[in-house]
């Protein structure tokens, strides 16, 4: 079955900036009580994650919070009334709201404290409105979602007609519309967000080469609502779903192209489940890589890294034998597992991190603990062993190395004192520094071709993490530079290596690391501009480009 994703599927700023709040809290204040004022954003099972890290909703948990508890302003905002009351109880708050709500708060105050009666375009008993209304003085007030209920409004002289953010452009337009006739001054603020709308447009746009909808996202979420409510009206069978384990297979029969939208709190990881169930639905033959066997494989592969460090031990084996150097497999044998140890230290600690956004990590590494850690302590044996081979400065710099990584893993305290940008710079120095020291045993007309892939692998792999660095507030050098800007600075290490490849004098021997440079920028721009969006495939097209690099320095291409 053919899926097509909405551009605008997933978070929205104001859900990224909600949650990014709150994981930044849970970690700046580990051991203080946190609780949310209502379900941090309407998704059920982003709320639960919260729960699991500690995050309590106010209100609905049995625990009561105490004065000097943290409390978080959700993104729907809440009355000023509320802030007063949430104040006088001393609990330390911290406002979550979205700037757009924000802004609709705003105009409702001013306009109220002109003699403006406010008119609300949006659903009565939603959280949102429920704020805005609280901003209002006296009971000039009114929530409307049809021209007829206009009618019925009492005869103000003067009225601002303001709209819950998240709803459709078509009802707005035709409340104002009836607005308009009966009062004699109004003013029009165009509240709606312009994220919301965008997604209700490319409803329209996905509809003219679809045979079926699947929205994805809360059953208690609004704007997840509309967006169902508008894929239905396009005549095309349509399915809302918030997790891939509510599709049903006989829904989907002759159903050929699906498209599939989702809601502003509904996470990537959830999206991505749906559209890979629903891409081998009903598929009477499966290309090789749609195998279920064979992606566990492929996956288990990945996310225990033993394909990063088998691209590494790949690079380091040919450039030992370009170099001329002896024992060659040992060296390809010392970076693999050098590599291994510390990729799997450190992502253990980083993934405890991430659980919110990408959970399956967390539970790659929690049901293969024993074999990550066994593995990787195994690994840790031969390094020693076969560094004795390589001499004395091998020897240290493997045991420097290595006791970095398991300080990292013991001692938590280095995860919250470094920022991402310092500890990814980090592990990009150590992968330049194996494949240089094991490789080309410190050769310096090797080092800026390997140092220039590295930095080019570094950016696909910063481009990949950039929507999870924002929320959770990670200080990368992309999530500071940008999609765009990152991509553009991306020519710089093409054009150093490819210039340092030809001053080294290597140009015929190494002609690989060429190709590998252009690869891994053209990946950089299809991650940048989010042509090419699935993190494992991602990280699957990094460790080829370096194999692929390496074989064809082997061929002297």
């Amino acid at each position: 079955m053919k899926v097509r994703v909405a551009k605008s599927a997933g978070f929205c700023v104001g859900v990224k900036r909600a949650v990014e709040l709150v994981l930044r809290l849970a970690d700046e204040h580990r051991g203080r009580r946190i609780f949310t004022y209502g379900p941090l954003i309407h998704n059920p099972q982003t709320v639960k994650m919260l729960e699991e890290k500690g995050i309590m909703v106010f209100g609905e948990d049995e625990v009561v919070p105490q004065p000097g508890d943290i409390v978080v302003i959700r993104s729907h905002g809440v009355a000023p009334a509320v802030i007063e009351e949430l104040s006088r109880k001393n609990y330390e708050i911290f406002d979550a709201t979205c700037p757009k709500v924000a802004y609709v708060h705003r105009i409702a105050r001013e306009y109220s404290r002109r003699g403006y009666a406010v008119i609300i375009v949006g659903d009565e008993n939603h959280a949102e409105v429920i704020g805005i209304k609280g901003e209002v003085e006296g009971d000039g007030v009114a929530v409307v979602n049809s021209p007829e209920q206009v009618e019925s409004l009492p005869e103000w002289e003067k009225v601002v007609v303001i709209a819950q953010t998240t709803m459709d452009v078509d009802t707005f337009n035709s409340v104002v519309a009836a607005v308009e006739k009966k009062f004699p001054e109004v003013v029009v603020k165009n509240t709606l967000c312009s994220e919301t709308s965008y997604r209700q447009r490319e409803i329209k746009e996905l509809a003219a080469d679809s045979d079926a909808f699947v929205v994805i996202g809360g059953k208690n979420s609004a704007n997840t609502k509309r967006l169902y409510q508008l894929a239905k009206k396009t005549g095309l069978p349509t399915f809302w779903v918030e997790t891939a384990d509510e599709l049903n297979p006989q829904d989907f029969r002759g159903i050929e192209r699906v498209a599939v939208v989702a809601g502003a709190s509904t996470p990537h990881w959830i999206i991505d489940a749906v559209v890979e169930r629903l891409e081998t639905m009903h598929s009477k033959f499966l290309p090789p890589w749609r195998w279920r066997w064979l992606k566990s494989a492929a996956y288990f592969v990945l996310r225990s890294n033993i394909l990063a460090s088998l691209a590494a031990g790949s690079l380091t084996f040919v450039l030992a034998e370009k170099t001329g150097l002896h024992e060659a497999f040992i060296r390809s044998i010392e970076a693999f597992s050098v590599l291994f140890i510390s990729l799997n230290l450190y992502e253990y600690r980083e993934w405890q991190g991430l659980a919110l956004m990408d959970p399956s990590k967390v539970q790659f590494v929690r049901q293969n603990r024993k074999f990550l850690v066994g593995a990787s302590m195994f690994t840790l044996a031969i390094s020693f062993a076969l560094s004795i081979f390589l001499g004395i400065y091998h020897i240290i710099f493997t045991i420097l190395v290595l006791t970095g990584a398991m300080a990292y893993f013991i001692f938590p305290v280095f995860e919250r004192v470094f920022p991402a940008f310092i500890k990814d710079g980090g592990m990009l120095g150590l992968w330049i520094l194996l494949i240089w020291g094991y490789g080309t045993d410190w050769n310096i007309k090797y080092l800026f071709p390997i140092a220039m892939l590295g930095a080019l692998q570094g950016l696909v792999m910063g481009l990949k993490e950039l929507e999870t660095d924002r929320i959770l507030q990670r200080k990368s050098i992309t999530a500071a530079l940008g999609e765009k800007l990152s991509v553009a600075l991306g020519l710089i290490p093409v054009a150093i290596g490819i210039l340092s490849v030809y001053l080294a004098g290597i140009w015929r021997e190494c002609a690989g690391f060429v190709i590998g440079f252009l690869l891994m920028w053209c990946l950089s721009a299809l991650v940048g501009l989010r042509i090419f969006r699935k993190g494992n495939h991602i990280e699957t097209f990094v460790n080829l480009i370096l194999i692929l690099t390496a074989f064809l320095c082997k061929i002297n291409l």
